[in-house]
Formats: structure tokens, C-alpha cells, sequence
């Protein structure tokens, strides 16, 4: 069976993005109850479509966890420069690169590199105090990470709090489907750094990679629960040009059941036969490289 453990500002921003469903948007006068109803019947769906989605994309560090794991070293070249956060400008482009640099944060302490953990942190701060939402992002957080360098553990923690604060200042501004983008941001950014390393042609990475199949899937399908909204027309895009690459990977029957045991691993049923030829690896490899500079350019 294969087991994925949920951890880092990605799992807490899905954690977080959660949250902003079950709560609402916002109150109705109480003598309206059938408008709350719906509301209530709306958010609920929108709220399974994302639990679906954090059941089924692995979270940026456990895609990190899976490069260190087999052995690869870190390599600070493939990350989006910092120095690149001062050049985005508009909501769509500062979130998606938030979501990037949550994935670049999550890789980078990974691989206990503190300094550069703390270059990232400054640089997600930068973009969240052009969108407004800084206060979750502050000099508190900084001087905290400052202060537990020596600590891994604690960085994450502190990280993974400040990112659900994140989620939780888009819920205040009406802004849930900003959420969507910075997830979208992380799941491209970890995509792309696993295919950093198909290379050495190991088959265990690559199917992490095919079994993103799955995960696509229900991003596009969460996507799609916000209807027809400009700021995400593009996103919505770019993710089905990757589908379609998606498309040739074939997994074989298997058990995909997503259970969570009781010391919060997923499991994902029994091992399934994957499918994938080099030439499509290739191919998808390219494609989410051209999305990425799309948005990091």
C-alpha cells in the first residue's frame, strides 16, 4: 500500500481553505432562511470538492520528503528566484507565485536549508503585502523563524500557522477562490521540481508523477465549482493542456480507496499498475515547465 503523510503549509492551507467553506462567507438576516439554505447546500458542495482535493494531491513537502528520500541532492537552482517577487503585479500572478514559493519554502526546509527557508518566507511576504493580506505574513513571523533556525520542526510549524492565517484573510476580503490559485501555484510548483529529477529514471518517482493523474482531476473539478470567473479562466486553461497529457497515463485496476488512519497518514488502497511512456514523461515534463515560466517569468 502506498502511504502519503500530509504535512507542511500546504496541508495547513488546505486544512485552512476548508475552514473558510464550512464557515460561510458570510451571515444572512435570519428571516431569510431558504437563501441561508442554499448558501448552506452551495458551501457544503464546494467543501467536498476540496476535501477531495486534500486527500488527493500530495502536499508540496511530501514531494520533497519523496526527492530526499531516494537520495537526491538539494538544489537551489531549480527554486523561483526571491528576488523575482518584487515583479509580480495582480492578484492572479502574486497568488499562483505564493503557492510557488509555499512549495519552494516547503522544499527548501526539506532540505534544512535555513537561510534560504528564510529568503522564501520574506519573499511570500512580500506578495501577500501587495494583495493585502500581510498580517499573516508579518515581522512576527519572521523574527519567530529567526529565532528557531535550529529547529526544522519548529519552522514548520510556524510557517504552517502563517499560511492558514493566510487563508483565513481571503475569507474576511471575500476573496476563497484566491485560495484556489495559491493551491494551484504549489501543486505546479511541486509537479515541476519532481520532474527536475525523472532523469535518473527511477520508476518510483515516476509514478508519483503518473498518479498525479488523479490529482489533476479533481484540481480541474474544484476549478470548475466557482463557474465562469475571469481570474481563474487562465489557471482553468493551462491545468486542462496538462490534463490532456494526463490523458495517455493508464493505471491499472487497483484498490485508489483514500483512507486516513488514526496517526494521520493517507493510504491510497493497494499499489495499482502504471502505465506512462518516456515520451509522455517528456512531454509533461515540458508542459508544466512552460506553465511555470508562464506565471514566474
Amino acid at each position: 500500500m502506498m502511504r502519503m503523510r500530509i504535512t507542511g503549509p500546504f496541508a495547513v492551507l488546505m486544512l485552512g481553505s476548508l475552514a473558510l467553506f464550512s464557515c460561510g462567507t458570510g451571515s444572512q438576516p435570519s428571516e431569510q432562511p431558504a437563501v441561508e439554505a442554499n448558501l448552506d447546500s452551495l458551501q457544503q458542495a464546494r467543501m467536498e470538492e476540496l476535501q477531495k482535493i486534500f486527500f488527493s494531491i500530495p502536499a508540496p513537502m511530501e514531494m520533497a520528503s519523496l526527492i530526499k528520500g531516494m537520495g537526491y541532492s538539494y538544489d537551489g537552482s531549480l527554486l523561483n528566484p526571491v528576488e523575482s517577487a518584487m515583479r509580480y503585479t495582480g492578484e492572479v500572478s502574486q497568488a499562483v507565485n505564493l503557492g510557488i514559493y509555499g512549495a519552494d519554502l516547503s522544499y527548501a526546509s526539506m532540505f534544512e536549508q535555513r537561510q534560504e527557508t528564510m529568503n522564501y518566507l520574506a519573499a511570500a511576504q512580500r506578495l501577500a503585502r501587495e494583495m493585502g493580506v500581510d498580517g499573516a505574513l508579518n515581522d512576527e513571523v519572521i523574527e519567530r523563524l529567526q529565532a528557531n533556525q535550529d529547529s526544522r520542526d519548529s519552522l514548520l510549524k510556524i510557517v504552517s500557522e502563517a499560511y492558514a492565517d493566510l487563508n483565513g484573510y481571503l475569507k474576511e476580503n471575500n476573496r476563497i477562490e484566491v485560495s484556489a490559485l495559491v493551491v494551484a501555484g504549489g501543486w505546479i510548483e511541486a509537479l515541476y521540481l519532481s520532474t527536475r529529477y525523472t532523469e535518473k529514471d527511477n520508476p518510483e518517482l515516476n509514478r508519483r508523477i503518473a498518479e498525479q493523474k488523479y490529482s489533476l482531476t479533481n484540481l480541474i473539478t474544484y476549478f470548475n465549482e466557482f463557474g465562469e470567473q475571469e481570474k481563474l479562466n487562465g489557471m482553468k486553461a493551462d491545468l486542462a493542456s496538462l490534463q490532456a497529457l494526463f490523458d495517455r497515463v493508464k493505471i491499472g485496476a487497483g484498490n485508489t480507496e483514500l483512507k486516513k488512519e488514526a496517526d494521520g497518514v493517507v493510504v491510497i488502497g493497494n499499489q495499482s499498475t502504471v502505465d506512462m511512456s518516456p515520451e509522455t514523461l517528456k512531454e509533461i515534463a515540458t508542459k508544466v515547465a512552460e506553465i511555470r515560466k508562464k506565471y514566474t517569468a
